[in-house]
């Protein structure tokens, strides 16, 4: 005992050493070695007290200043300042006085300090030793410290817990039960988290099943808040004890194996027979039927044939109780544990708690026998349970669905929808959510399904044909509840979209990743190998959010997907037990109910509703396409009445962007795809652009809401962009640009507009132009490409129509297009609009806007007056000047800036306009400023040699190319590259334009060597 005392007040790290080396030196065999811990629990501390604790805080026994002392030497994350309340009841002086040698901690001191750790893990501990580790423990303030003295306590219990006598294990029981609560109810959640695994470890390796249930129900008592485990209410509050009990109690569920036995079990004719609700009666009483053996613990080393008591008695009512609970995450854990305990439990327990659930959820007595007819009939008569109650019963449900049989949930649907329908009304989003969620849950049970899985099918059917029936009354529901009902078809055209995507070839191609100036269009025929729609994958597609491994999709792709079996399930019914007669029959009555919903909540005043509309539609009209119903869709939603409305609109540019989707695919893949497939496709191409010439012809030239504005001109730019060949594109196809532009042309500022383009007479709205950006600027590239494969091809087919003239009032000139392009490119170029970023990049955006003017400029047929010319170069010049004067440019940016000034160099060059100069000069500045750095890296790569060439491997493309590693002289390769994007006509123009170029250098403080090293790249 007195070498523990030396240790404990030793000045020095010397004296400290030398106190550690008499009280570790081996007495007896190495192997032997242990220490007294009774004698040192028995011995009064050495320590001094914190005077300003008053003592409620100080050590007890020489073993707890001892573990104290090793636990500052052993598990302290870092020093602290004198301040640090580290340890409760240690005088300030003494604690400063061990931080101090700890930091100064030389190597044989650590040695001992590890010696000593393997010693306590040796030693034999008994219930006073124990329970000084908890005392220890409650002291501890550090939470890092705290949980790494907590983890080697949990080590100590689990090497303590031998068989021993009786009552000294009662003893030992005792404490190990308040050091496992101690740790999981801590008021930090990681050490919660972590103690309750290890308790699950250490519960199950006591020696007798009383003793386990004991923890269990202790566990139960303080989820339950009957029983405290904190005397400092100031250190913790009771939703942290009750949810590390949940943890715990949930880690100690999943620890439970059943394994069944090889004898069969025989069974009653008249038990074979009866209905669930009798098979459910008496299940928790003296009836148990030894035809499971539960393992419990990872070694299995307790088996019995019932579930502990606690368990079966106790837990539903606890778990029942804090499924109330305000707290979020108390709520889950017992939902969590509830649905374990259920996955243990035969089957009919199963019904019962699954029973019982809805019960409460219809506030139905447990004695009281109401009928399904009843309650299908008024589901609204009872009254609702408060959100946190509701939310966590309906937590339970969710999880509960892949536990029960297919067959009970479809004899009880009658029974089981209702419930849904009355919380989808709930004041409560969380609980509108969470319905919706337990619809999702049993989709998610009839995908999975096996074709031959009847009941699964059936099931579906049924959700769908109840959710497609329209609310009655619907001036007197409130909005929640038509929100609850979107809500859940959602769900359900999700289930139904992830099925197709997996099983189809056409959803599931991706092209590959190319860079973008590699797409321009050098024909119309290349046009139909732009994948535009897939890179608008979100808006154009279903996206699987578990994606699974490729040899995984491939074996699935086989597979029929959930759709076909539902419309083979009706066929073969044929009309039995009031179905539809046919899958198409079906599959009508379906969209016509999900359409009319969302129709209605599309065009509400509340926001909510219009909210949720939107996220569902795309989803509803691409199941629409899948199930042959765009005949029926077109011929009631897309009419000339229609026309000014913006949910005709909105639903055009979902199917075209999706049968675009389609398309690509089918194009990509070639003979791979179905003749059949490919005969669908035009067919449905040939419906949508009816129902749009339709909607053309009944719009009106009078104003119409902003709404509508933008659904328009998405709609006909998707439109638009999807032109096929056996279109005739100077009559029908520009016109669709001609009235978006329009649109966009009316809110860009005046500065920017021009004479000849009329459209509607609206003030100028930013969010408008703002929604019009985000949307648009993606699809600029592939919009001006396709604009110009037409340009090329109507200057081919219509000489004798004069150019500049336009076939009939409406449209625009090709004049027209070009400059309205123009324009707003550069407007948005120069747009310093914050919230025009949020959800689209700027740096992304500002390379899409410079790709596209880069296309445009390659109009080689426009033609402007020489005046209309010039003021055209001075207006891209000074913007691009203003945009990008002061940033260093990514090298994809710098590609394109540089092709546009390069194209507006021949240009000038050209038609000898008076804005050459300025063109020079940017070009001058733009190449001189590159230098610097290309230089840099010239000077980088010739100093690593070889080792340039593996930077290759790592680098993105951006970065290798422009990091030059080859030769001694610097050259700009991104330069060369965009001279060889020119075609031998412009390089020979740009050639003679650069052997004139004007003496520049000196007056702009550029280089004279950039000068020339860039007229030697062009050729000169």
């Amino acid at each position: 005992m007195t070498s523990v005392r030396r240790v404990l007040l030793a000045v020095t790290n010397k004296e400290e050493c030398e106190a550690f080396r008499l009280l570790l030196q081996p007495q007896g065999s190495l192997s032997e070695q242990v220490l007294d811990l009774e004698l040192l629990s028995s011995e009064p501390p050495a320590l001094p007290c914190d005077a300003n604790d008053e003592g409620r805080n100080s050590s007890q026994s020489l073993l707890e200043d001892l573990l104290l002392h090793f636990t500052i030497q052993n598990f302290r994350a870092a020093a602290g300042s004198v301040g640090d309340k580290l340890v409760l009841g240690i005088d300030p002086q003494t604690l400063e006085h061990w931080e101090q040698i700890n930091v100064q901690q030389s190597a044989k001191l650590r040695n001992f300090v590890e010696t000593l750790h393997g010693l306590l893990l040796k030693s034999e501990w008994n219930a006073a030793s124990i329970s000084t580790l908890s005392r220890v423990v409650k002291r501890l303030q550090d939470p890092q410290t705290r949980q790494r003295f907590l983890s080697f306590a949990f080590q100590i219990l689990r090497l303590s817990l031998q068989p021993k006598t009786s009552e000294t294990e009662t003893k030992v029981f005792d404490e190990a039960v308040r050091l496992l609560l101690l740790g999981v109810t801590d008021l930090w959640s990681a050490i919660r988290k972590d103690c309750a695994k290890m308790a699950a470890l250490i519960a199950y390796e006591f020696s007798s099943l009383s003793h386990i249930e004991q923890f269990m129900d202790s566990l139960l008592c303080v989820a339950i808040g009957s029983r405290s485990v904190s005397t400092d209410k100031s250190q913790v509050t009771a939703w942290t004890e009750r949810e590390g009990a949940l943890l715990a109690l949930s880690a100690l569920l999943r620890s439970i194996e059943m394994d069944s036995t090889s004898q069969p079990l025989a069974v009653n004719a008249d038990v074979r027979t009866s209905q669930v609700k009798d098979d459910i009666k008496g299940m928790l009483g003296i009836r148990q039927l030894p035809v499971v053996k539960y393992r419990l613990g990872a070694n299995g080393r307790h088996t019995f044939t019932q579930l502990p008591r606690c368990l079966v008695q106790t837990l539903k009512p606890v778990m029942y109780q804090c499924l109330r609970h305000d707290q979020l995450s108390v709520r889950q854990l017992s939902a969590q544990c509830l649905v374990g305990y259920a996955s243990l439990c035969e089957e009919p327990t199963r019904l019962l708690i699954f029973q019982e659930v809805i019960s409460k959820l219809n506030r139905i007595n447990r004695n009281e026998k109401v009928s399904e007819s009843d309650t299908a009939a008024d589901p609204d008569e009872s009254d609702l349970l408060d959100a946190f109650e509701a939310e966590g019963l309906l937590d339970v449900l969710a999880r509960m669905a892949p536990c029960l049989p297919s067959t009970f949930l479809l004899k009880h649907w009658k029974f089981v929808f209702p419930t849904l329908e009355k919380y989808v009304m709930h004041i409560a989003s969380s609980v509108r959510q969470k319905s919706s969620s337990v619809v999702l849950a049993l989709a998610k049970q009839s995908r999975s399904a096996t074709s031959g899985d009847e009941a699964s099918l059936k099931l579906m059917v049924q959700m769908l044909l109840s959710l497609s029936k329209q609310l009655t009354d619907e001036s007197g529901l409130c909005w929640q509840r038509k929100e609850g009902r979107l809500l859940s078809i959602e769900v359900l055209i999700n289930a139904l979209g992830g099925s197709l995507l997996t099983s189809c070839k056409l959803l599931r191609w991706k092209p590959e990743t190319a860079k973008s100036r590699q797409r321009q269009a050098s024909s119309f025929t290349d046009l139909q190998t732009f994948t535009w729609a897939h890179d608008q994958a979100q808006s154009s597609t279903w996206v699987d959010s578990n994606e699974v491994d490729g040899d995984h999709c491939e074996s699935k792709v086989e597979s029929e997907s959930l759709v076909h079996e539902i419309s083979a399930w009706v066929e073969r019914n044929n009309g039995q037990n009031g179905f539809p007669a046919s899958g198409h029959d079906f599959w009508r009555q379906v969209s016509r109910g999900f359409i009319a919903q969302t129709k209605e909540a599309f065009e509400s005043s509340q926001f909510e509703l219009r909210r949720i509309s939107r996220q569902v539609l795309s989803g509803l009209l691409r199941l629409v396409v899948w199930t042959d119903q765009l005949n029926f869709f077109s011929s009631t939603e897309l009419v000339a009445e229609e026309a000014e409305r913006s949910w005709s609109w909105t639903c055009v540019k979902s199917i075209v962007m999706h049968l675009r989707y389609l398309e690509e695919s089918v194009i990509a893949l070639g003979d791979s795809v179905e003749v059949a497939t490919s005969l669908k496709l035009t067919t449905d191409w040939k419906t949508v652009w009816l129902g749009l010439m339709t909607l053309e012809s009944g719009a009106q030239s009078q104003p119409i809401d902003t709404e509508a504005m933008a659904a328009k001109v998405e709609a006909k730019v998707v439109a638009f962009l999807s032109v096929g060949p056996e279109v005739d594109p100077p009559r029908q196809v520009p016109r669709l640009l001609d009235g978006a532009l329009r649109l966009i042309h009316g809110q860009l500022p005046n500065s920017m507009q021009m004479i000849e383009i009329e459209g509607p007479t609206v003030s100028i709205d930013t969010s408008l132009d703002r929604q019009f950006c985000i949307f648009l600027v993606p699809l600029l590239p592939a919009v001006v490409s396709t604009l110009r494969a037409l340009d090329e091809r109507h200057e081919r087919s219509s000489s004798s129509v004069s150019y500049g003239t336009p076939p009939r009032e409406a449209d625009l000139s090709w004049n027209s297009r070009w400059l309205c392009l123009e324009r707003i490119i550069l407007t948005w170029l120069s747009c310093d609009d914050m919230f025009r970023w949020i959800t689209l990049s700027k740096s992304e955006a500002q390379f899409q806007l410079l790709e596209s003017l880069s296309v445009l400029l390659h109009f080689s047929k426009v033609r402007l007056s020489p005046i209309e010319e010039s003021e055209e170069v001075d207006r891209i010049v000074q913007c691009l000047e203003d945009t990008f004067a002061h940033f260093r440019l990514p090298d994809t940016s710098y590609f394109f800036l540089m092709n546009i000034y390069l194209q507006l160099w021949i240009r000038c060059f050209k038609n000898s306009s008076h804005g050459t100069v300025k063109v020079i000069v940017a070009v001058a500045q733009l190449y001189s400023h590159r230098q610097p750095s290309l230089t840099v890296l010239d000077a980088k790569s010739s100093s690593t040699g070889l080792s340039a060439k593996s930077w290759d491997d790592w680098d993105g493309d951006e970065v290798q190319q422009a990091s030059p590693v080859e030769g001694s002289n610097t050259v700009d390769y991104l330069f060369q590259e965009v001279l060889n994007s020119l075609d031998i006509d412009q390089l020979n123009l740009l050639r003679e334009a650069a052997r004139r170029l004007p003496d520049i250098a000196d007056a702009l403080g550029i280089a004279t060597e950039h000068i020339t090293q860039m007229q030697h790249q062009i050729g000169v």
